[in-house]
């Protein structure tokens, strides 16, 4: 019989402001399922379950920081690189003035030259006063000329000055960037380890030693009679669980009850239902319901089925499942006999559940994931692999090659390219 269940399980956790950026450890992307016989010495650096769950919402809340702070440098570093930027007008308004100087200059230049041509095409009949007019236009073009070239000298030292200063700005938005970036890619792992971990720690896993029975379930029932037997389930583990039994009858014309403290309630016999429910069964103990199967009178001859498993939860596991038992018995016409025979266990073929593993060297309840995976404790020792990111780590001020900037270097930042070069005059102009 496949039986499909639904374990239900509510997680309660505080989901507080993100920590600090890359504050969620990588080391919760290992399974957090430790085996029952070192959860004593394992538990103690395990996170709980609603731990992990909290640590998955504070990674998410920290990527989304971490995010926020990369797309918004990357906007500043898009407006930074723009020609008509703000923080540019400097050295566009020096760079201007140093165009302006060296046109001053190269007309104060052509104003030597053509002073200079003036006096040698003076002719020999040239007074005396024409040729000394001439020489003083010479002498004062070379005045103004000097004047002109140290103007554009101070003129391109200002272009240079606010060129390098630009570019420092420039430079130190990009190293912001590079950082911001590794920490938002270390963050996005941070995120997925913590997402990994809280759902590998919700998966079912499976218990052998949490064990399930029925008592005094009869092979055969007679229509007109009820009959009690109980079920029982044993935490043989030695862990402390909360213990929700999967019990099951199916019967044509019966109806089953369970005794709830001193009250007979109805129990479902066309589905799975859960009673007994018990929180914190300790170790070595166990628990045990009494059921009431009343088949009517009339009913004829039909078979039945009983099933039971026990299944539980604690703080590391939400769904933790025991092995399911089944159990047939025969309901006979009103006024038959019957042998005297228990009802026996028998093979159940559930889907559902997880399949047990081989048991360790050492002994103790092995936890094994949905599928049959064995669990492994955390790994407190795991470290993250190098992050890698678009914003383009560039150093420190002091180290960073200024030369290769002023090659070229593109920087590739989220969708588009960007290249942080230094502007030189000469390299601008040919």
């Amino acid at each position: 019989m496949n039986i499909r269940r639904i374990f239900a399980t509510t997680v309660a956790a505080a989901v507080t402001a993100p920590a600090v950026l890359l504050s969620v450890s990588p080391a919760f992307a290992a399974d957090t399922t430790p085996s029952s016989s070192t959860q004593k010495q394992t538990h103690a650096q395990t996170p709980t379950y609603a731990a992990l769950k909290k640590a998955a919402a504070d990674a998410a809340k920290a990527y989304d920081v971490a995010l926020k702070a990369h797309n918004d440098q990357q906007a500043l570093l898009d407006k930074l690189m723009a020609t008509d930027a703000p923080e540019a007008k400097a050295f566009r308004d020096a760079s201007a003035a140093a165009d302006k100087a060296k046109a001053a200059k190269a007309a104060a230049d052509k104003a030597v030259t053509d002073a200079k041509a003036k006096v040698d095409g003076l002719p020999e009949t040239a007074s005396a006063e024409q040729k000394e007019a001439a020489r003083t236009a010479v002498t004062d073009a070379e005045a103004t000329a000097k004047e002109a070239a140290a103007a554009s000298t101070a003129a391109d030292a200002k272009e240079k000055s606010e060129d390098d200063a630009l570019y420092e700005l420039r430079a130190a938005a990009l190293r912001k960037g590079g950082e911001l970036s590794k920490a938002k890619n270390a963050a996005e792992k941070a995120k997925k380890d913590a997402a990994a971990a809280f759902e590998a720690a919700g998966k079912c896993v499976w218990l052998p030693e949490l064990s399930s029975q029925l008592k005094g379930l009869p092979a055969q029932v007679v229509a007109g009679t009820s009959v009690d037997f109980s079920f029982q389930v044993t935490n043989g583990t030695d862990r402390t669980l909360d213990v929700d039994p999967l019990f099951l009858v199916t019967a044509k014309g019966a109806k089953a009850q369970w005794l709830d403290g001193s009250v007979w309630k109805a129990l479902a016999t066309d589905r799975s239902s859960r009673v007994g429910a018990t929180n914190g069964l300790k170790p070595g103990s166990a628990i045990e319901v009494k059921v009431r199967l009343t088949v009517d009178a009339n009913a004829t001859d039909a078979k039945g089925d009983a099933l039971i498993a026990g299944d539980a939860s604690d703080a590391y596991n939400p769904c933790i499942h025991g092995p399911m038992k089944g159990y047939k018995f025969k309901v006979l016409p009103a006024g038959s006999k019957t042998d005297g025979d228990t009802a026996k266990p028998q093979p159940v073929d559930d889907k559902d559940r997880p399949k047990p593993a081989a048991k360790p060297a050492g002994g103790g309840s092995t936890p094994t994931a949905q599928g049959g995976a064995a669990a492994t404790p955390l790994n407190t020792t795991a470290s993250p692999a190098p992050a890698t990111g678009a914003l383009a780590s560039t150093g420190s001020s002091s180290a960073m090659p200024k030369l290769a900037l002023a090659g070229g270097a593109a920087v590739v930042l989220g969708a588009g390219a960007v290249v942080l070069t230094r502007r030189r005059k000469a390299a601008d102009r040919t």
